[in-house]
């Protein structure tokens, strides 16, 4: 009898703890959840690019890790997911970078203008970025400008953007004066120079103002995400070259104290989905906006004026 009871006490001590080590094991396996917000619409390649990123971390953790992408304004104004993310109030922030020059114009660098618009494309961009001591600029920018708590990644390059969407063709300098126009970045400063009243607003209050003629004339991003926004249904003169924007890049941004929680495996993860991504995403965009402009002169009836 006294060796049945031991033997009951050692079973049940024993399923003790491998309840106890179950549950090590589970909570180790707990999945991780990341909520962020996205600056840009929905559907536009702008917003795509990141769902891209999204699925392929969330693949390659075989679902450990969960990242919930919000649209604009579903938490914070479009224009502030990176004041967000630096608070804490968003686990991470999707968005171009040039959306801050405002607070900093050194962020034209990684956002528009890079070597001027006739200087660097976006793989001599990228290079200078990844080798040439332009991350570690935007680390310096970041900090001097008040974002301490963030570490950002890149996502993709930028489609070289148009000059812009008319109501007719723009044949000189000169024909700018008057227009009210949508710009964003560094180039609304060039913008009001040429003498256009600028408006700078998210890309998703765009076509509502150009609806309500409350503006005239716009730019955007590629022709891919220009043709989601519906640009095309109003404007008709699509002129590129752009001399504001023939490169760029969009980032991701995470809260640096929620990044430095995360293990080091999940944290190599997403650093290696990120670089991964950015080329392929930077290819695929150029693939879309061929196609899409295509689509606009076809179906459209948009006319592209080079200028």
């Amino acid at each position: 009898m006294k060796k049945v009871k031991r033997l009951a006490w050692g079973v049940g001590i024993g399923l003790i703890l491998v309840a106890l080590l179950t549950g090590v094991l589970l909570a180790q396996e707990k999945t991780i959840k990341l909520r962020g917000q996205c600056a840009h619409s929905p559907g536009t390649f702008d917003y795509i690019c990141y769902e891209n990123i999204v699925k392929r971390i969330e693949e390659m953790t075989e679902g450990k890790v969960k990242m919930e992408l919000l649209a604009p304004g579903t938490i914070v104004p479009a224009f502030e997911v990176l004041d967000a993310a630096n608070r804490g109030v968003l686990d991470f922030a999707a968005s171009w970078i040039g959306y801050w020059v405002g607070k900093n114009s050194a962020f034209t660098l990684f956002s528009s203008a890079t070597g001027g618009p006739f200087g660097m494309d976006n793989w001599d961009v990228l290079a200078w970025y990844y080798f040439g001591g332009g991350q570690k600029l935007l680390e310096e920018v970041f900090t001097a400008t008040g974002y301490n708590n963030v570490v950002t990644f890149l996502a993709k390059g930028e489609f070289p953007e148009p000059l812009g969407w008319f109501p007719k063709p723009v044949t000189k300098y000169e024909d700018l004066k008057g227009y009210k126009m949508r710009v964003a970045g560094l180039a609304a400063e060039v913008f009001k120079e040429a003498g256009v009243s600028v408006v700078t607003v998210p890309g998703g209050e765009i076509l509502p103002l150009l609806e309500r003629k409350a503006i005239d004339a716009t730019e955007y991003s590629d022709p891919h995400s220009d043709l989601l926004l519906g640009i095309p249904d109003v404007l008709k003169y699509y002129h590129a070259p752009g001399v504001h924007q023939p490169t760029g890049f969009m980032g991701i941004h995470f809260n640096k104290k929620k990044w430095e929680a995360l293990p080091k495996e999940v944290r190599n993860v997403i650093e290696l989905v990120c670089h991964e991504m950015v080329f392929k995403n930077t290819l695929a965009e150029w693939s879309l906006g061929i196609e899409a402009l295509t689509k606009m002169e076809k179906e459209f009836g948009v006319k592209v004026v080079k200028t």
